[in-house]
């Protein structure tokens, strides 16, 4: 996916976690690193039941009954597949606290199925006027000849009363991620709101660093909040206008466990002691 408006500035992104082994912390490392409550958390051993600071309800699209399957540790994950969905719907105050979003997180493990034959969205922020929404963050996997590469892709919007620009962002061929398909790999996104940044993890490393509109990007902000979908793109399931996305998408195959969505931009020391932690 491309667009033609799409402006990014950046920092070169050099690590391919494909050609390197894994880097696994120790066991007790991150242990005394505090980690802030998200404002969303979901575990699956409930359920369709969220914890963390903001009140919502999670369901499934067009109510079909969720699939759930062994997690990634001992518990219960969420099995996503074509026609499926979750759907959070936070309260009035969750709905305001969104609409000044600012900086965010959202971190995940993930099984892949490696069988999605275009753009699939694991988290996307619905906008009821904007075709693409506010923010989505998915995953792309192109190549023919290694099918199991694995690339994260994004795109921002700030509507709010300071009118600041789109961006699109990748990781790029330079910081894919190969060896995805059939594996539980943890997977994220920070924003940082202060310098404009958007920072790539996987298995608690950093993949990829970039800057976005130049450092102008600043802190999001939202005039509209439609809901939040995990395992599909917003215009897939009613959260923003239909036009053309349905038809450039499809619905996540694969596990998803221990979503957290934060509203701030967790550190690089954060974010490796949210993978021991949930690993």
């Amino acid at each position: 996916m491309t667009a033609a408006t799409a402006v990014l500035t950046f920092a070169s992104c050099e690590q391919d976690l494909g050609q390197n082994p894994d880097f696994d912390y120790p066991q007790d490392e991150g242990a005394d690193v505090p980690i802030p409550e998200p404002l969303f958390h979901a575990s699956f051993e409930n359920g369709l039941t969220l914890d963390g600071t903001l009140k919502a309800t999670m369901s499934a699209y067009r109510d079909v009954p969720p699939v759930f399957e062994p997690g990634k540790r001992e518990g219960k994950a969420y099995r996503n597949q074509e026609g499926t969905a979750l759907m959070i719907r936070p309260d009035a105050a969750g709905m305001d606290r969104l609409k000044e979003l600012g900086s965010f997180s959202v971190f995940m493990w993930m099984n892949w199925e490696g069988q999605n034959p275009s753009a699939c969205s694991l988290f996307a922020l619905g906008h009821k006027d904007l075709e693409i929404g506010n923010l989505s963050v998915f995953v792309e996997g192109f190549k023919k000849d290694n099918p199991k590469e694995f690339f994260v892709k994004g795109y921002l919007r700030s509507t709010g009363a300071d009118g600041r620009p789109d961006a699109w962002f990748d990781a790029g061929d330079e910081a894919h991620i190969q060896n995805m398909a059939g594996k539980w790999r943890h997977v994220g996104v920070t924003y940082d709101a202060a310098t404009s940044t958007i920072t790539l993890y996987n298995q608690g490393a950093e993949v990829c660093h970039r800057q976005l509109r130049n450092g102008e990007m600043g802190a999001l902000k939202f005039d509209e909040i439609s809901g939040i979908c995990l395992g599909a793109f917003p215009a897939m399931v009613g959260l923003t206008p239909v036009q053309n996305w349905p038809a450039r998408g499809t619905f996540y195959n694969g596990l998803l466990d221990e979503i957290n969505i934060f509203g701030e931009a967790l550190s690089a020391e954060q974010v490796a002691a949210l993978y021991q932690k949930t690993k």
